[in-house]
């Protein structure tokens, strides 16, 4: 099965950054309908199938917030998230950098899996907190 090999930066509560690998898999070896992500860690494996890539990587997110540890790439960004329209088409792999009051723009698209340190990145809640207040400032 072919893959892409990503690496991705982690912190720990403590603030220590250290490098993780994620195999990405457009068609999980067990069923091609889904994606697949695999991260190796610390001498550890975390896999997890998803419909995309995004979401696969929410999932992989609780998982290591569980452990204490953020991932440092776009997709766990305060102002970074994909439309609906790109959760249902296609792999997942692309979403807005966000801005109140402002809709999101073709020339706002990042790779979910890039790193743009000028971001901050957060946990799960706050983004989906962000997102929530980013959707209300549209309609004001």
């Amino acid at each position: 099965m072919n893959y892409e090999n990503k690496n991705i930066k982690l912190a720990m509560n403590d603030g220590k950054l250290f490098c993780g690998i994620l195999k990405l898999y457009e068609e999980s070896p067990d069923d091609e309908d889904v994606v697949l992500i695999e991260l190796s860690i610390l001498d550890d494996t975390i896999s997890c199938e998803h419909e995309n890539f995004f979401q696969a990587l929410q999932s992989l997110r609780q998982q290591l917030e569980d452990k204490r540890l953020q991932v440092m790439c776009n997709v766990a960004a305060l102002n970074v998230y994909p439309s609906p329209m790109q959760l249902a088409m296609g792999s997942g792999r692309l979403a807005y950098k966000l801005e109140f009051g402002k809709p999101a723009l073709t020339a706002n698209l990042v790779d979910i899996f890039g790193f743009d340190d000028s971001l901050k990145f957060v946990k799960i809640e706050e983004q989906l907190s962000y997102y929530s207040k980013w959707v209300k400032s549209l309609h004001r």
